[in-house]
């Protein structure tokens, strides 16, 4: 993993840089300018210094040729060994009297077939023999008298290998002999040295210049990204929400312009921020106040309502009675809606305190179950209702979770459509969570990342059985980050949904939310839900990460005392009516994928 990351890291640092892309392009582009323009300056250098060394050695060439001429011309030789030895002595002669114009020998061969005079090659040194080529050796031997030809080879060098250098040819006429070839061999390692010496520094002011040019792009590319850091920081700032901090402007140009932009589109901002925190800050106000003011009146109303409901068997009117009995509903309505409308505004306005307290949520669970027997009851609904063996003890606020308890169980009774509502508490070292699983008609996801938005409502053609005013998952979800827990769901269409609220067992100091290790003790998304629905689930206020831990053991709830009106807590293996609570044994799958019920549909 590490060397996948280092081999990675030049490209990343390529794509997340500016100086890093505009150096390597001036790098590209530099070295290939500066390749292209000393291959020119080199080859430029190359041929003015070959031309002029060639044209100074066939001026030399020609006066040693014309100067031995002439005197074979005048010699006295008779035979041959008098005419190879005349020729032998002018080789000597071309190459001392040569030798300050780098001539470093000279050779004298030839066939000699129209005279009775034979000679043998002769050369002031027997390496250069091997120097004459076929090619140039036909060239001279058919060409004429006094004309010259020439041709670039390697010669040896004085310290060791060889070197560039010129052989130089023409005809001669030998006393008795004919015409023979004389060529005469030159040197060019001293203008070669001097290529080399200017080649080596043409190349170090190349490679000088393009380091210059790279440190330029780079300083100067930094120098005026500058600006642009500086605004790229400033809108993180404006990201985070601070706004206090205004860019520097310095000079006219079109980073100075951008600076004053920007911080012209910053003010416009925090004036709009200010606008809408103070409309904010009224409608809160607004809906406090009125909330409050609606307090007294509707005591008066739910105190003549409730007197009105309890006398209405003396009501002779049947429509009068029956205005009784939707008064008394209406205003129990009212009063909901209205305490939910006032714990926003507390909730919105952040003056929500915890009034803590350490206690089992296996109680406050029953509590609440007990609390709506008559919606379970009337609902048809089995509770089959899965606990830990030990004490699942938390400190929290009783009357929020109760809270959120009673939203999530009402919320699953209005979409159970009378199938089985499984409820799963599960306990670890930090954490306590209690899972509410309907098999009714479910949510698909876009209707899931929705679910906690306030007055939302997937259906709104769909009729409310227990009322509501479409702000209790929203309170609830309040309620659970109070205590730094969190509230998720889950659901997938006809095949139900499922609400996780996991809490941490202690709070911070002072009431302070809590933390736990997520996952937490049990997973949101039930063991039964259909492959193709395993989506993640929607967390409130965030989403939730990691490995889902599987649920705590769970065994049968001891009974409590129940009076008349309390729901019995049936037996597992026992025959259950709908609208009972069923409490699962050990062993037995806390959300078995629902069967068929009377009155119900196939989950």
């Amino acid at each position: 993993m590490r060397s996948r990351r280092a081999r990675w890291r030049p490209i990343l640092l390529f794509r997340h840089s500016l100086v890093a892309r505009m150096t390597l392009g001036a790098v590209i582009i530099g070295a290939l300018a500066t390749a292209i323009l000393l291959s020119i300056v080199n080859v430029t250098i190359h041929q003015n210094v070959f031309n002029d060394r060639r044209d100074a050695i066939l001026a030399n060439a020609h006066q040693r040729i014309v100067a031995a001429q002439a005197a074979l011309a005048t010699t006295v030789a008779s035979t041959s060994e008098e005419v190879s030895a005349a020729i032998q002595a002018e080789l000597s002669g071309i190459s001392d009297s040569a030798s300050g114009a780098g001539a470093i020998g000279a050779v004298v061969q030839g066939s000699g077939e129209s005279s009775s005079v034979a000679i043998n090659t002769l050369a002031t040194d027997d390496r250069l023999t091997d120097l004459i080529t076929d090619r140039m050796e036909r060239e001279v031997r058919n060409g004429r008298i006094g004309r010259q030809y020439w041709q670039s080879v390697s010669v040896p060098g004085e310290r060791a290998g060889t070197v560039s250098g010129m052989v130089v040819g023409s005809r001669v006429s030998m006393p008795l002999a004919g015409d023979y070839e004389l060529y005469i061999v030159y040197s060019l390692e001293s203008q070669q040295q001097v290529v080399d010496t200017v080649k080596r520094s043409v190349v170090l002011t190349g490679v000088g210049f393009l380091l210059i040019i790279i440190l330029a792009v780079a300083v100067f590319t930094w120098r005026v990204l500058i600006p642009v850091r500086r605004t790229s920081l400033a809108a993180k700032r404006l990201a985070e929400g601070r706004l206090d901090k205004p860019l520097a402007v310095n000079g006219e140009d079109e980073l100075a312009a951008l600076a004053t932009s920007f911080n012209t589109m910053a003010e416009s901002i925090q004036s709009q921020i200010d606008r809408l925190n103070a409309m904010s800050v009224s409608q809160q106000l607004f809906v406090s106040d009125v909330s409050h003011e609606l307090r007294t009146p509707l005591t008066t109303i739910k105190m003549a309502a409730e007197h009105i409901f309890e006398l209405r068997e003396e009501i002779e009117d049947p429509l009068v009675r029956r205005a009784a009995v939707l008064l008394h509903g209406q205003v129990d309505r009212f009063q909901t809606m209205l305490t939910d409308l006032l714990e926003i505004s507390r909730i919105d306005s952040g003056r929500v305190t915890l009034r803590s307290d350490e206690v089992d949520l296996r109680d406050l669970l029953s509590g609440v179950l007990e609390d709506n027997e008559v919606h379970i009851q009337s609902s048809g609904c089995e509770i089959r209702l899965q606990a830990p063996d030990e004490p699942a003890t938390a400190e929290v606020d009783s009357v929020r979770v109760q809270r959120i308890l009673r939203n999530l169980i009402l919320n699953a009774i209005e979409h159970a459509e009378s199938n089985p509502i499984d409820i799963t508490m599960a306990v670890n070292d930090d954490a306590v969570a209690v899972r509410v699983r309907d098999h009714g008609v479910g949510m698909s996801p876009d209707v899931v990342g929705r679910v906690f938005d306030r007055f939302y409502r997937a259906d709104p053609s769909r009729k409310r059985t227990l009322g509501g005013t479409g702000l209790g998952l929203s309170i609830s979800a309040e309620d659970a980050h109070l205590h730094g827990g969190s509230l998720q769901a889950w659901g997938w269409p006809a095949d139900g949904a499922s609400f996780l609220l996991t809490l941490p067992r202690e709070l911070g100091e002072g009431g302070t939310p809590g933390h736990y290790s997520e996952p937490g003790p049990l997973p949101c998304i039930p063991d039964d839900a259909p492959a193709v629905a395993r989506v993640k689930p929607r967390r409130a206020p965030e989403a939730v990460t990691g490995t889902v831990l599987g649920p705590g053991p769970v065994s049968r709830r001891s009974a409590r005392p129940h009076g008349d009106g309390e729901v019995p807590l049936a037996v597992a293996d026992a025959p259950v009516a709908p609208g009972h609570v069923t409490v699962i044994a050990p062993g037995q799958a806390p959300t078995a994928r629902t069967p068929e019920v009377s009155g119900g549909r196939p989950s």
